[in-house]
């Protein structure tokens, strides 16, 4: 039984395209509101997508009456658009497929089958059929159209690991939205999230300017409020890499406003408590991760599947330091998660992802005094990091692992890293370890009897004293020595009093916490 539709007046076909191509939703809702025509229909469903209720569309569109003309060539690209992104890619493509038999080049529908032909295809990893669809509505006299087959063919790039190539068709899909009398402005934010996702991670300092002026140009419209919010806390990120911490604790306050959820306000705590903490203010620090902490406790993160589920591994990393069995909590919340952090990298099976958690899993380990385990995270994250060219994060990573291991190696890779940040916290904090001494985190992990021994060539002991007092012979004492001298990356009792004498920069909770677990 076919759902009875009766005309509605009230619904204007132009004003809703024209709200739709704004990415004025609510505009879009007030138009359709109470509308079943066989146009106001497809027109919710349309809205429906863009607002990723797939369910909704699938509902609506269900029971559509087969002999509607040329709507149900509508119906069949926009129902199989919501089975495809309900991973139902088979009935999907198949309603795709029967609508294309009945369209022409030049047919706005046409490359919406394909766009949506070409979204299904990289969802299923067949790059070849994906990319092939996407130089079809390349070929569209559209410039929304052809700005949608640039974003594709960037996540196509993306997939192929060819970062800078993303970076260039996005750079092209803002040129033709730039370059139309009525841009699509929902895409317009889709590939500006996606330019200042890129320019926080990687040094394009050129690109970064036309992100900051595309950002105070486009109109942050009812639909657009996640892409406004998420690229304000990108730009935020960049102030900090770029040593402009007061812009930066500006822009982070500006999100914390603009948080769509309380999952996301956790987010934004912690990220301001980072800043907080790696610029000295200690006080304030605490007082975002309490802030943090305390909203995180009373929320579900069952429910969510997004990028906000980091918050936990910041949780973890943070607490690591004021209170490691929290820490332990939030990582063991973290693993019970089903999803990744970011559904649509994991998607695509993207490694960033993987490279994500291990930094912040591996962080979080080292303060516990999980050496192995930690070196083993950051280890990997650093290989991931540094085959995307993400170099900050590759340089926090070389870091971490320089703290757990005293191997100067690192230092320098992280100098290395770092260095198109000059004036960040990092670089600062990778000048102050190349000054430095280090004392290897596996200092703890020393046996007490080498410990003693430690302990008395730090008070000037000579090898004799030593073994007389310890009640063990000279050999013993010699050989547990030249243990020390090879843990500390020394060739003589003197160095090694110079390597613990000099200022050392320790994880400073993790002898605390060691204290607590004997």
């Amino acid at each position: 039984m076919h759902t009875t539709l009766r005309p509605n007046p009230t619904f204007d076909g132009v004003d809703f395209e024209c709200a739709l191509k704004a990415a004025d939703f609510d505009r879009c809702h007030q138009l359709i509101d109470g509308s079943t025509t066989l146009d106001g229909v497809i027109a919710t469903a349309r809205l429906a997508l863009r607002e990723r209720r797939f369910l909704d569309v699938i509902g609506l569109l269900s029971d559509f009456p087969e002999d509607s003309g040329e709507l149900r060539i509508a119906r069949d690209v926009f129902l199989g658009a919501a089975f495809g992104y309900t991973r139902d890619y088979v009935a999907g493509q198949r309603l795709i497929d029967r609508a294309l038999n009945d369209l022409l080049p030049g047919d706005p529908l046409y490359d919406e089958a394909h766009y949506l032909t070409a979204s299904i295809a990289w969802m299923q990893h067949d790059h070849q059929k994906a990319e092939e669809a996407a130089m079809a509505v390349l070929r569209s006299n559209d410039p929304n159209n052809r700005a949608r087959a640039h974003i594709m063919l960037s996540w196509i790039a993306l997939r192929r690991s060819d970062v800078l190539r993303q970076v260039e068709e996005l750079e092209k899909a803002l040129d033709e939205l730039d370059n139309t009398e009525f841009p699509d402005e929902f895409y317009r934010g889709n590939a500006l999230l996606t330019l200042a996702l890129l320019c926080r991670e990687m040094p394009l300092h050129e690109v970064a300017a036309r992100v900051r002026q595309t950002y105070d140009a486009l109109p942050w419209t009812s639909g657009l409020q996640l892409e406004h919010f998420q690229v304000t806390r990108f730009l935020a990120s960049i102030e900090e890499l770029q040593g402009n911490n007061l812009a930066a604790f500006g822009a982070f306050k500006k999100a914390t406003k603009m948080a769509p959820s309380d999952h996301w306000s956790v987010l934004c705590y912690l990220d301001r408590a980072l800043l907080a903490r790696n610029t000295g203010e200690a006080a304030f620090a605490a007082e975002q991760l309490q802030e943090a902490g305390e909203i995180a406790q009373r929320i579900s993160w069952g429910e969510v599947d997004g990028e906000e589920r980091e918050a936990l591994l910041v949780l973890a990393e943070l607490y690591a330091h004021e209170d490691p069995a929290i820490a332990e909590q939030y990582l063991a919340r973290f693993r019970s998660l089903k999803s990744s952090v970011i559904p649509m990298l994991s998607y695509g099976s993207d490694p960033r992802v993987r490279g994500f958690e291990s930094y912040s899993q591996g962080i979080a380990w080292l303060r516990l005094g999980d050496i192995q385990e930690g070196k083993t995270a950051l280890t990997e994250a650093w290989s991931i990091f540094e085959d995307f060219n993400y170099g900050w994060r590759a340089a926090l990573c070389a870091l971490g692992l320089y703290e757990a291991t005293n191997d100067k190696r690192w230092i320098e890779r992280a100098a290395r890293k770092i260095a198109p940040w000059p004036k960040s916290w990092i670089a600062r904090r990778i000048s102050e370890s190349k000054t430095s001494t280090v004392i290897p985190l596996e200092l703890e992990r020393i046996p007490p009897k080498k410990r003693e021994v430690l302990e008395l060539v730090r008070e000037g002991q000579r090898n004799a004293d030593i073994a007389k007092k310890l009640g063990r012979s000279p050999h013993t004492v010699r050989n547990q020595l030249a243990q020390l001298f090879q843990t500390f990356d020394v060739k003589s009792r003197a160095e090694l009093v110079a390597v613990l004498s000099k200022p050392v920069v320790p994880i400073t909770s993790l002898t605390k916490y060691q204290r607590k677990t004997r």
